[in-house]
């Protein structure tokens, strides 16, 4: 059994985790002002009375979104290219503490 197409996806998801983590880094700064601000005024406006939030409809979304037999769906691609996940995370954490 060779090591050589796992030492390769590690490698190269680790490049690609450390350019992705670089540009979130520098992008989430700008976007968090911007979903701060959407929020603040959201919620200025339904306690003014200028509309009214559903959040027991929130409420329903989100649990419908963190349904386990969805969750399946999702780990399963994770954990079949798992080098390739591991490179790109470890890769990613870099970007982000670099950025």
């Amino acid at each position: 059994m060779s090591l050589a197409p796992a030492v390769y996806l590690l490698g190269i998801g680790g490049i690609g985790g450390l350019f992705i983590g670089y540009a979130i880094r520098k992008i989430t700064k700008i976007l968090l002002i911007f979903i701060g601000a959407f929020f603040f005024a959201v919620l200025s406006l339904d306690y003014l009375g200028a509309f009214a939030i559903n959040y027991e409809e929130i409420v329903n979304l989100i649990s419908k979104l963190i349904d386990p037999a969805q969750a399946a769906e999702v780990l399963m691609p994770l954990i079949v290219n798992l080098p390739l996940v591991v490179g790109f995370t470890v890769g990613f954490l870099i970007g982000i503490k670099k950025g």
